[in-house]
């Protein structure tokens, strides 16, 4: 039995299913132990905003038939040796996906498995293909330093909030990176549960649009911005949210130093955007697919979210 995961989402859970029938996944091993340049180690290739890779793990712990294939691997992958080939194999897994529905999952009542999902993840695929994005070196890490500042907001003038160190590694270790997503990061709540705009105050939407998910995210206590936040609210936030229309959401975070951070999905967090460079403004910054900016909002201590 294999597991299917496309790489792609940054606030929804990212689709996934089975293939259960073992004729079908032994064709499958069959075409990459044929031409292992297809492969690649998950999450060496592009990983900012957008699709990323298809990945594909083994859920049984019987040696594989076809000898030499890692039991996690990636398809699609800008890290993969030919990735032209990679990349159609890809496709053909997509092109398949909604047959696979029949056995729900968890990440289904979110993601549904459907045609209008397929053609969408079908069309960014190509465009992926078509122009890969490269894998962007980080930029140098700002000055280090522990304190939580209180800040003036220079767009309110009356509201203030908290800004601190920038802390990537509290993020992004092991068991940790996969299970906290961008709503996470920009609210500074570690859940370990993909956090959804308003789940944990039964307002959340499947709508990817700057209405929904604005509402579902004030269910959860958020107020726009320069609707101050008293000192009881401390440490007060100062968020940002990006939507890619009918697709899914992203949320950013203000840091000490003047920069934003943001934590793609599953990834690593980091401090700068698909080209590279460090946040100065989210609203200018390469945000790939996630073309609609919705605005900015404050989260307090007592901002609750699942």
């Amino acid at each position: 039995m294999l597991r299917i995961e496309i790489a792609m989402f940054s606030g929804r859970p990212n689709p996934v299913w089975y293939v259960t029938d073992s004729a079908e996944a032994e064709r499958l091993l069959g075409e990459v132990s044929g031409n292992q340049g297809v492969l690649a180690r998950p999450g060496t290739g592009f990983d900012g905003l957008g699709f990323r890779e298809v990945r594909v793990e083994f859920l049984e712990d019987a040696p594989a038939k076809n000898k030499g294939i890692p039991r996690q691997f990636a398809l699609a992958s800008t890290a993969s040796r030919d990735f032209k080939a990679s990349g159609a194999l890809a496709q053909r897994l997509i092109e398949a996906m909604p047959l696979r529905s029949k056995v729900q999952l968890l990440e289904h009542t979110l993601t549904p498995l459907d045609a209008k999902l397929r053609d969408s993840v079908l069309e960014r695929l190509q465009r992926y293909l078509a122009d890969p994005p490269r894998r962007t070196p980080a930029p140098p890490a700002p000055p280090r330093s522990s304190l939580r500042t209180t800040i003036k907001d220079e767009a309110c003038g009356k509201c203030e909030y908290e800004v601190s160190q920038y802390n990537p590694g509290f993020w992004n270790g092991a068991g940790v990176v996969g299970h906290n997503n961008c709503y996470n990061y920009a609210r500074n709540w570690r859940t370990n549960t993909f956090a959804q705009p308003g789940r944990a105050h039964g307002a959340q939407t499947s709508t990817m649009a700057c209405n929904t998910v604005t509402a579902a995210a004030m269910a959860d206590g958020l107020r726009k911005r320069c609707d101050c936040l008293s000192e009881k609210e401390y440490p007060r936030r100062l968020m940002a949210l990006v939507i890619d229309a009918g697709h899914d959401y992203h949320w950013y975070r203000h840091q000490r130093g003047g920069f934003w951070g943001h934590k793609p999905g599953g990834t690593p967090a980091r401090n700068y955007d698909n080209s590279g460079q460090l946040i100065l403004n989210p609203e200018t910054c390469d945000r790939g697919g996630y073309e609609q900016f919705c605005g900015y909002f404050y989260a307090g201590r007592s901002v609750v979210i699942n």
